[in-house]
């Protein structure tokens, strides 16, 4: 959210506008909102399923009876994350804003850990089998759902913004069109996301 906020007049200076009309801005204004609304939704959903994803696998995990310091690091971590995200309700607030970026983050780096661990390691096993048994496959399913649910609708959003571009405004913004050209054109959905993230650099 923090990201798309300075992204956009980013994009906006690099296209060249100095000027824009008051029905220009507020397209602007209307496309940045509706997306932060969607990424704002796919965040707190992430964090309320995910939590409960991984919290219930903590129990799972809790009652192996012997476990290496390996796998007590990961569920002391598991659990950590998953209390705190459990834990956490968004407000409309600056701050609130900032506490969910940040849980983003330690959630997203949680599980990039896990997927990036051997297939065939003893920790990798045990935390696949608890993760699985407790809906974990379900969650990036439907998880992958609801990015394309994203991508659908801020394709929307952007063309109703679009109809409003005079000749001149679309010269102007050129690069911020050839972009999205490139995202629509992308059938690849991990490099449609990939793409997608470029809008906030």
């Amino acid at each position: 959210l923090v990201q798309f906020s300075q992204a956009f007049p980013h994009v906006k200076r690099e296209s060249g506008v100095e000027e824009s009309s008051a029905e220009l801005q507020n397209a602007q204004e209307q496309l940045m909102i509706s997306t932060f609304s969607e990424i704002g939704k796919l965040y707190k959903w992430m964090l309320e399923d995910g939590s409960v994803v991984v919290n219930n696998a903590v129990k799972e995990l809790n009652e192996i009876p012997v476990k290496d310091d390996l796998l007590q690091a990961n569920i002391t971590r598991m659990s950590k994350i998953g209390t705190e995200i459990s834990q956490f309700k968004l407000e409309s607030d600056d701050k609130s804003v900032t506490k969910l970026l940040e849980y983003m983050v330690s959630f997203s780096t949680m599980m990039d850990d896990y997927e990036h661990m051997p297939n065939d390691s003893k920790l990798k096993i045990t935390l696949k089998t608890a993760l699985d048994n407790n809906g974990y496959n379900k969650f990036k399913n439907d998880f992958e759902l609801r990015v394309l649910e994203l991508f659908k609708n801020f394709d929307h959003a952007f063309a109703k913004y679009v109809t409003i571009l005079t000749p001149e405004e679309k010269v102007k913004q050129s690069r911020f069109l050839q972009w999205h050209e490139a995202f629509t054109a992308e059938t690849d959905n991990g490099k449609k996301l990939e793409k997608f993230d470029e809008l906030f650099v």
